[in-house]
């Protein structure tokens, strides 16, 4: 009997492999993970060798991603390295991330595996830049969240995020030149705007789930976040290379949102955990003060 199983967990993943074999045999390539917000999550492929088999994980991003293997159960196997393992995939690329042989060959190969992934490279260095106001510049700026807003800029991905309080269907432009690495844009608006409802929901990877989103990488492998815009509402495509104050989508109400707004941060992977960065935006009024910060102050301008 041979079983593969592949399950998603979340947005960028965790991919579970599930394998009961009953000798070292060939195991065909694990197709994509099915359901993954338009193929953004990294995939695992085992494959046999002579004496056992390889875990290649696959980025489909135009972009590096860090990636974590592990074990859910395992039952006659030893891994090298040992799991938990790390490794970085470069834009397109897959990596052998462990390999695995069988302890006893006379008894079956039992073991579940879990692959996490991040996007972004965990050794980016950003730079100190000014970023663009991602709104034209008839459209009127009012800022609902700031900097550690006490509603959900209260983690590490969200703390220095702001949330524009505009209108479903406002031009969104990219604040700073980059790849795009990721668009999702399946999801509907969300159709209540309970802010009861929305509070204790759970982390923010949970939060934003359903949220679409425009993600730009930098050349210094930070990444800018566009979320809660409207269904189809990317105008820029994976790979994509845009330059600042280009029209990159539509705002929307969708995933984690208690009204129309657009939420921008700056991120960069710090080993398997996005991290949201402060800076400075020219043009944009000053943070509500529960944040204690502000924008807008001179800086460098890419």
């Amino acid at each position: 009997m041979r079983h593969m199983r592949v399950r998603p967990m979340s947005l960028l993943a965790p991919v579970v492999i599930a394998l009961a074999l009953p000798s070292l045999a060939p195991v065909n390539a694990a197709t994509p993970t099915a359901g993954a917000p338009d193929s953004c999550a990294a995939r695992v492929r085992i494959e046999a060798t002579d004496d056992g088999y390889h875990a290649w994980a696959d980025n489909p991003l135009p972009g590096p991603i860090e990636v974590r293997l592990r074990y859910r159960q395992r039952h006659n196997t030893v891994s090298s390295p040992a799991l938990p393992a790390r490794a970085t995939i470069p834009a397109g690329s897959s990596v052998v991330v462990a390999a695995f042989r069988v302890a006893d060959p006379s008894r079956p190969v039992d073991f579940d595996l879990i692959l996490d992934s991040v996007p972004g490279n965990p050794s980016a260095q950003p730079r100190d830049v000014t970023y663009l106001l991602p709104l034209t510049k008839d459209t009127p700026v009012m800022i609902d969240q700031g900097f550690a807003g006490s509603f959900s800029h209260d983690d590490d991905e969200n703390r220095y995020a702001i949330d524009f309080a505009v209108p479903v269907g406002t031009a969104v432009l990219a604040a700073r030149d980059g790849v795009v690495m990721q668009v999702i844009d399946r999801y509907p608006d969300t159709p209540r705007n309970n802010p009861a409802e929305h509070r204790g929901a759970g982390p923010a990877d949970t939060r934003l789930r359903n949220a679409n989103l425009v993600r730009i990488l930098h050349d210094d492998g930070s990444m800018a976040v566009y979320a809660h815009l409207q269904r189809g509402g990317a105008v820029v495509a994976q790979g994509q290379r845009v330059r600042t104050g280009q029209h990159i989508g539509w705002s929307g109400n969708t995933g984690f949102s208690t009204g129309p707004h657009l939420h921008f941060a700056v991120q960069v992977n710090r080993g398997m955990r996005l991290v949201s960065l402060p800076f400075r935006m020219e043009g944009a009024s000053p943070i509500p003060s529960d944040s204690g910060a502000s924008v807008g102050e001179p800086g460098q301008r890419e």
